[in-house]
């Protein structure tokens, strides 16, 4: 038995590096796991949607269903279930809100990214090198090992496993469906393409715009192989299943609950309106403001519900821009667009309001205002891929850390796409459907969050071919 611990381990040494090579792996990993713990054992000052998510699941946990407080500014069908059903199961478990546990629980799952990230990493570059079967390829546990680090440490990442986010969950679960279709497409069986539909199945509970990217992933499975056309279907139609199994008891709940059908989540209508709205200037930070600055009536009736009547607010010698500034701090933006659906849409309910006006605008800004319109979703893709979320993010080192992955990410696809055109395209249609939805919906570098363990592979992947490509001209 002990002849055959040290053979199994052996193996795994001289696959990645040898001792040296499998003990840096663990280091990273242990360190990305101590990082993430420190930050869940403590938590950190929720964010908003972090309070919401938390406030839900533990309403589940109490028997008192999906819901968020009467008072709440916007419904608990607008956010998604995954993680509040998560920490609702892992309330089970420990038999009462425990948040501290369900923190360290969700700690353990976002480290599981930084393996995923060195093993698409290595898988990505060892397809590309294609060493002699069994022997160790250094080039690949140098890819992955770059990938590994830099998900280990990537700040706004360590933030977010803090507090009930489900970034840190979704990416984790997107970079397990991608390395289980890239196993699944190298054992070029059907089975095994279930593994990856259930993955997405997760993923799109916990970020709803992942269900159009999953069926755009699954056309893209069915064009792997064109000669053998029916597997390639099955294969597809299987990973469809897996995804249908996860999500479709959650939308058969929604259209008893809701009484309409709802996939996953209202609110698309809120995001709609606010990413199409053109005078934001693509900066969702400013919708609420702006929308108040071109309806005084509406800032006139906020000031006297928050402010009050007597206010000095109310007085005719106020200006509209003091009155915003007050409605701005003291009222959030679903509240806004909520009474601006109202007066708009009265009998409509307020997401479908929002998404009919949503595509409204959007139709009349592509025709009335072209030039401007694509220079709004410029400045949106802008904005999601050349920061991070979280204000450590802003900090010139971290800024620095955040440009360099990008561009060796870029740099590590164009290497891809030259040799290996099924796994590019595989990731071009994840990174373009995203970044699409982005440019028309709320743009939020919180998107490109769980995209990070892929680009980190794909920068490792990009370092390696920069180095070749130095050691090649210096010869």
């Amino acid at each position: 038995m002990s002849e055959a611990r040290s053979f199994v381990g052996s193996g795994l040494a001289q696959r990645n590096g040898g001792p040296v090579g499998l003990a840096i792996l663990v280091a990273i990993l242990l360190l990305g796991l101590g990082l993430r713990l420190d930050y869940a054992w403590d938590g950190r000052e929720p964010v908003f949607d972090a309070a919401a998510y938390a406030e839900i699941a533990a309403n589940l946990e109490r028997g008192a269903g999906f819901t968020l407080a009467a008072d709440a500014t916007q419904p608990a069908s607008n956010y998604s279930p995954g993680l509040p059903l998560l920490i609702t199961g892992l309330y089970e478990l420990t038999g009462g809100v425990h948040e501290r546990t369900a923190r360290i629980v969700l700690a353990l799952l976002g480290t599981l990214s930084i393996l995923f990230a060195y093993l698409i990493a290595y898988r990505l570059r060892r397809s590309m090198h294609r060493p002699q079967s069994g022997v160790s390829d250094a080039s690949s546990v140098v890819a992955g090992l770059g990938a590994a680090a830099a998900i280990a440490t990537y700040p706004a990442l360590l933030e977010y496993q803090g507090m009930f986010m489900g970034e840190p969950l979704a990416a984790t679960l997107l970079a397990g469906a991608v390395l289980a279709m890239l196993w699944a497409a190298d054992k070029d069986g059907r089975a095994a393409w279930l593994l990856p539909g259930v993955l997405l199945g997760g993923l799109t509970l916990t970020r709803p715009e992942y269900l159009g990217v999953a069926v755009l992933v699954a056309v893209v499975v069915f064009a792997r192989d064109r000669r053998a056309w029916r597997t390639a279907l099955a294969q597809a139609g299987i990973l469809l299943a897996g995804l249908v199994l996860v999500v479709a008891p959650w939308t058969v709940r929604n259209a008893i609950a809701l009484d309409r059908f709802v996939p996953v989540s209202t609110g698309g209508g809120q995001v709609l309106f606010a990413g199409t709205y053109l005078p934001s200037d693509g900066d969702p930070e400013k919708v609420g403001e702006e929308v108040l600055d071109r309806h005084p009536g509406l800032t006139r009736r906020f000031v006297e519900d928050f402010v009050g009547q007597r206010s000095l607010l109310m007085s005719p010698s106020a200006t509209n821009s003091e009155r915003v500034a007050a409605v701005v701090e003291r009222v959030r933006l679903e509240q806004i667009l909520a009474r601006l659906a109202a007066q708009r849409y009265p009998s409509v309910e307020t997401d479908q309001a929002l998404a009919r006006m949503g595509r409204e605008q959007l139709w009349n800004d592509i025709n009335e205002k072209p030039v401007e319109y694509a220079g709004f979703v410029a400045a949106k893709v802008w904005r999601i891929w050349s920061q991070g979320p979280r204000e450590v993010m802003d900090k010139p080192g971290w800024k620095v850390f955040h440009w360099l992955l990008v561009a060796l990410g870029l740099l590590g696809f164009a290497a891809l796409a030259r040799q290996r055109r099924w796994e590019a395209l595989l990731l071009a249609t994840i990174f373009v459907s995203i970044t699409a939805a982005s440019a028309l919906l709320v743009a939020s570098p919180r998107r490109v969050l769980v995209m990070l363990p892929l680009v980190a592979a794909l920068a490792g992947v990009g370092a390696v071919a920069c180095r070749d490509s130095l050691a090649r001209w210096n010869r």
